[in-house]
């Protein structure tokens, strides 16, 4: 029997329930999640408290409108990012967007997964795996990046493609599930 608590079992990759401590992380972060999205992207008491509510959080970051995710405290993001309207990042693990990364509307990031078997799923058994997009990477409108993927430095996904497997640096994918379109210069 382990002694981890649901949240180090979480970020470990292991099985894990909703717990006390994770309802209230949740709690508190649809709480916060209320204040970012109600005021504007450039509002200066928005800024401070973004730099307590994520893991990290870089210098000139935009993030607009209706952004939604499950704690915040599993989310860092480098220097000059820009995350546009309606993007959902489901951090049941952590997820590291790097620098200059352009996120454009609609875009779901999921660290989140379920087991296969029903009679597990029924019993609300979650897993997760850390999702990484790295420097200078492009998640074009309303594409998918799920569980334990890693997005290459200068990639690109496009438009509306699902992302279940790791993108290499300098490429653009596309499709769903996203396959390799060409190499980029």
């Amino acid at each position: 029997m382990s002694d981890k608590t649901s949240f180090e079992k979480m970020l470990a990759e292991e099985e894990y329930v909703i717990d006390s401590e994770l309802s209230e992380l949740a709690y508190k972060c649809s709480e916060g999640l209320i204040y970012i999205n109600s005021l504007p992207p450039r509002d200066p008491n928005r800024q401070e408290f973004m730099n307590s509510f994520f893991g990290s959080l870089g210098s000139d970051v935009v993030i607009k409108g209706n952004f939604n995710c499950d704690y915040g405290i599993n989310i860092t993001i480098g220097d000059r990012t820009f995350i546009n309207c309606n993007v959902t990042v489901l951090d049941t693990n952590r997820i590291s967007i790097g620098e200059d990364v352009l996120i454009a509307p609609g875009v779901v990031i999921s660290a989140a997964t379920h087991p296969l078997e029903a009679e597990r799923r029924v019993s609300r058994k979650f897993q997760s795996h850390p999702i990484t997009i790295k420097d200078r990477a492009w998640i074009g409108a309303n594409a998918s990046i799920l569980t334990g993927v890693t997005i290459g430095m200068n990639s690109v996904v496009a438009a509306g493609s699902v992302v279940i497997e790791d993108v290499p640096d300098n490429c653009l994918v596309g499709g769903v599930p996203a396959k390799i379109i060409k190499i980029l210069p």
